[in-house]
Order: C-alpha cells, then structure tokens, then sequence
C-alpha cells in the first residue's frame, strides 16, 4: 500500500505540479496582460491629453480670429462714422462758405453803393500837403523844448 499511495502521491504530485506551472503561466500572462493595458492606459492618456491640447489651441485660435474680426469691424464702423461726419462738415462748411460768399458780394456791393452816394455829395478838392525839411522854424521850435 506504501507503494500505492507513493504512486497515487506521485501521480498527483505531476498533477499539482502541472497545475502549478499551469497558474504560474497564468499569473505571468495575467501581469502581461496587466502590464500591457496599463502601457495601453497610459498612452490613451497621453493622446487625449494630446488631443485636449489641440482642441484649447484651435479654440483659443479661432476665439482670437473671432476678436481679430471684431476688432475690425469696430474699426471699419468707427472709421465710416468719422468719414460721414467729416463728410457733414465739409458740407456744412461749403454750405457756409457759399452763404458768407454771397452776404460778403451783398455787402460790398451796398458799400460801394454808399460811398458813391457819399463821394457825389461831397465837394471835389485837390490838395497837396508838404513838408519842408531844414526848416529854420520847426528847428528853433524844437529847441526851445
């Protein structure tokens, strides 16, 4: 029976054993397998960290392009309204300019009209006025000052 049972201890001892490098490969193709989808978790990661920077950089350039734009629409609006109020007052101003025009015309003329009455009222006279330099009187005059 000693001879059995060493047999049937040796039998399952091939079986344990078999069963052992069984586990043995199991566990080495479970922590391989573990190993891998950690590698596999990480470089995912990584690529939607990735792919999380791409998506902010081209958000945050198209949010510049969008100010840019603004920017220049404001600038074209503010420039059209500048351009029609300086247009307003250069017609305004050559609107004024015309009316002084003819009120400067009207008045010129009203004056020359009055002088002309005033010159044929007064009497024509034709004087000469001179000086005499070296004069022995104006001389004497101004030293007894």
């Amino acid at each position: 029976m000693f001879f059995k049972k060493n047999i049937v201890e040796k039998s399952e001892l091939k079986d344990l054993r078999g069963q052992v490098d069984k586990l043995v490969k199991e566990k080495r193709e479970v922590r391989e397998e573990l190993e891998e989808l950690k590698l596999k978790k990480r470089l995912e990661q990584e690529e939607i960290a990735h792919l999380v920077k791409i998506n902010e950089e081209r958000l945050k350039s198209e949010l510049e392009r969008k100010e840019l734009q603004l920017e220049q629409s404001y600038t074209k609006k503010i420039n059209d309204m500048e351009e029609a109020s300086m247009r307003k007052v250069v017609d305004s101003l050559s609107e004024f300019h015309g009316k002084m025009e003819k009120q400067f015309s009207s008045e010129l003329k009203n004056m020359k009209e009055v002088l002309g009455l005033l010159m044929k009222g007064l009497p024509n006279v034709n004087m000469e006025i001179t000086k005499h330099i070296g004069d022995p009187k104006s001389i004497e005059h101004k030293s007894k000052r």
